[in-house]
């Protein structure tokens, strides 16, 4: 079944439809800010870049799903 709506999916599915919750820190890595998962140690797993910058989007090193090392 496909369902598609404007109404967000923890509405029509109920509040137990996404009750995995993650850990997201924005930190600065190379000049850009972008949104991590914390591993293991000072490892670091990219979720999303939030610089507005077009050069931070053409680095394959800030690619979503790379795994980084990092201190806060």
């Amino acid at each position: 079944m496909i369902l598609y709506s404007i109404i967000p999916a923890e509405v029509v599915f109920g509040s137990g439809y996404n009750t995995q919750e993650l850990n997201f820190v924005e930190i600065e890595y190379e000049g850009e800010k972008i949104e991590v998962m914390p591993l293991a140690g000072n490892t670091y797993k990219i979720n999303r870049i939030i610089s507005t910058s077009p050069k931070a989007f053409l680095n394959p090193r800030l690619m979503p799903g790379n795994i980084i090392e990092s201190r806060i």
